[in-house]
């Protein structure tokens, strides 16, 4: 698992460094987020002590606010889950190649025993909250770096309880507009 731990982390160090050589007129000075935009990225990170790959589609109705969709793989030894959740992200309309954002929201996560065991799989309710940043290469490109909390409810027969989990991930976003923006919506002057 440290070695995962350690790929990964370096991986996402050799991005940011490739990523603050690039010439500022990349990405113009005055652009920012837009209304109407729709983004697909993968990633990759840790669950806990355990790999997890993420698979995100969003769309952004205003330039602050959006609803982002995550179907997310955790192979763990003999067992895996499979985690779905939706989320609504806060993004800060920030002009520059860093722009934070915020996100909470609630999905699944269906745990998969493993054929060692005799069980069926089991399928639990989720709570997440988290925060990251995207560092944009480009206006379309852009790096995603964020950490989770997620609560895992467990509601058997004679026993309640939540499980939390820390993640975190780096990953890239592609994203598009779905409509050419007004120069209001993007800081220019008229």
């Amino acid at each position: 698992m440290r070695r995962w731990a350690g790929g990964i982390t370096g991986a996402c160090l050799a991005l940011c460094t490739s990523a603050a050589t690039l010439h500022a007129d990349v990405l113009p000075a005055d652009a920012g987020p837009v209304a109407g935009d729709v983004a697909l990225g993968v990633g990759a990170g840790m669950l806990g002590a355990d790999p997890v790959y993420a698979l995100r589609l969003a769309y952004f109705a205003l330039p602050w606010l959006g609803f982002e969709a995550t179907l997310g793989h955790n192979p763990s030894g003999s067992e895996h889950a499979v985690l779905h959740y939706a989320n609504a992200v806060g993004r800060l309309h920030h002009q520059g190649r860093l722009r934070p954002f915020v996100t909470a929201g609630l999905g699944t996560i269906e745990v998969f025993p493993g054929i060692a065991v005799n069980a069926k799989p089991v399928t639990k309710l989720l709570l997440d909250a988290g925060a990251g940043t995207h560092l944009h290469l480009r206006d379309d490109v852009a790096l995603r770096f964020e950490a989770r909390s997620f609560t895992v409810l467990d509601q058997q027969e004679g026993h309640r309880g939540a499980y939390h989990y820390l993640e975190w991930s780096c990953g890239v976003t592609f994203s598009r507009p779905l409509h050419t923006p007004e120069p209001s919506e993007t800081g220019a002057q008229p």
